[in-house]
């Protein structure tokens, strides 16, 4: 078994680009509405880089905040995957922009990435009308 990688918490661990690919309304409420949005791009870090695929579901308030989670699944460009669950919560910003913050928490086999399984990890992210960007510091 490989030791684990000491992180320093507060270290960006990963960025993340990517474009929005689908939107469906899931329901509609007097309280909000729910939406999934599916998601697809590139994660770059220090440690790996490769591809980022993201499903969130999301509920939208009528005062502009919004709660949700996440199903996320990273292939780096060595063959590993990673996967992560999401829950955050955000604020939409413009008539087409929102920011919000959360934790993931990483599983994955890979022996080289063996110190990111149930490593957690604070999120913070910005969007427009078709694009993601986000960010990991570990925690």
């Amino acid at each position: 078994m490989q030791a684990q990688k000491q992180i320093e918490k507060g270290t960006l661990l990963c960025e993340v680009h990517a474009k929005l690919t689908t939107e469906t309304i899931k329901e509609i409420t007097p309280f909000g509405i729910r939406v999934e949005f599916n998601f697809a791009g590139e994660a770059a870090g220090a440690s790996y880089s490769g591809r980022h695929a993201e499903t969130a579901l999301m509920f939208l308030k009528t005062d502009g905040t919004y709660d949700g989670e996440a199903k996320i699944l990273q292939s780096t460009n060595d063959g590993d995957v990673i996967v992560g669950t999401f829950h955050g919560v955000g604020r939409v910003t413009g008539q087409t922009t929102s920011k919000g913050e959360g934790e993931v928490i990483f599983v994955t086999q890979s022996p080289k990435l063996s110190w990111l399984n149930n490593k957690k990890c604070r999120v913070e992210w910005t969007t427009n009308s078709t694009e993601l960007d986000k960010k990991f510091f570990a925690l």
